[in-house]
């Protein structure tokens, strides 16, 4: 072998030795070199008995949960709105009606009315008139009777019917079977009115409304009235409780 031939065989080998070198770190970089567009690790899904996959489980190191944020605050300023008006207060309750709260409102058949106290002031009187429950069920009175003069039962009226003294509020009378209520009737005397505004006239009957009802009641009661309706010359009270007519 010349000389020449001896120094290219080194120089060929150095160069293949540095050519696979070169390969087997290429080789080396390609394994080792994530691809970006992979995941850094891989995810494993076991499915559960219940037939919903449980959560994946990384592979890879795990990291501390970021801490979840707090729940955010309503968006809304609106507070709620309230229907009762705070520091006023309540009015008062109306007194229950018949039937909504007890027994219910007593019919005119269920009553019977008589003559209770009298009580004779100047120029007027003051007439009880007695409602007695004569049923065989409880029932309630509310209000004030409708009271008028006239010619005799089932007559035709005389005069101007009763006003309201509404001096005393009205409130619920519950009569048992027998138990009695009243109310008092103020009666003018009509002699002492002038005769031209008056009409005078004797009369011997009163005809009576029980509260709520249209049936009427009479009691025989004489006095001086007057024929014109101009003139008032009876007066009638809410019903009480008792025969004392308030």
């Amino acid at each position: 072998m010349s000389r020449s031939a001896r120094q290219v065989t080194p120089l060929t080998a150095a160069v293949a030795v540095t050519v696979i070198a070169g390969a087997s770190l290429t080789a080396c970089g390609a394994a080792s070199s994530p691809d970006p567009a992979q995941p850094a690790g891989t995810v494993t899904v076991t499915a559960s008995t219940s037939g919903v996959a449980s959560q994946p489980v990384p592979s890879g190191p795990t990291r501390s949960p970021a801490p979840s944020p707090s729940p955010a605050a309503p968006t809304s300023s609106a507070l709620p709105v309230s229907t009762v008006a705070p520091g006023l207060p309540a009015s008062p309750a109306s007194p229950a009606q018949p039937g909504s709260v007890g027994p219910a409102g007593c019919l005119t058949s269920a009553l019977r009315a008589t003559l209770g106290a009298a009580q004779g002031t100047a120029g007027s009187a003051y007439q009880v008139i007695v409602l007695a429950n004569v049923s065989g069920k409880t029932c309630a009175l509310y209000g004030y009777p409708g009271v008028s003069f006239v010619s005799g039962t089932g007559g035709s009226q005389i005069g101007k019917d009763a006003a309201r003294d509404r001096a005393v509020a009205p409130k619920v009378v519950t009569l048992a079977p027998g138990q009695r209520g009243s109310f008092a009737l103020r009666v003018v005397d009509a002699a002492a009115l002038p005769a031209a505004n008056c009409d005078p006239v004797t009369v011997h009957w009163l005809k009576i409304f029980p509260p709520e009802n249209t049936a009427a009641l009479y009691v025989g009661y004489t006095a001086h009235a007057c024929a014109r309706k101009t003139a008032t010359i009876l007066t009638t009270r809410a019903v009480a409780e008792g025969t004392g007519g308030s």
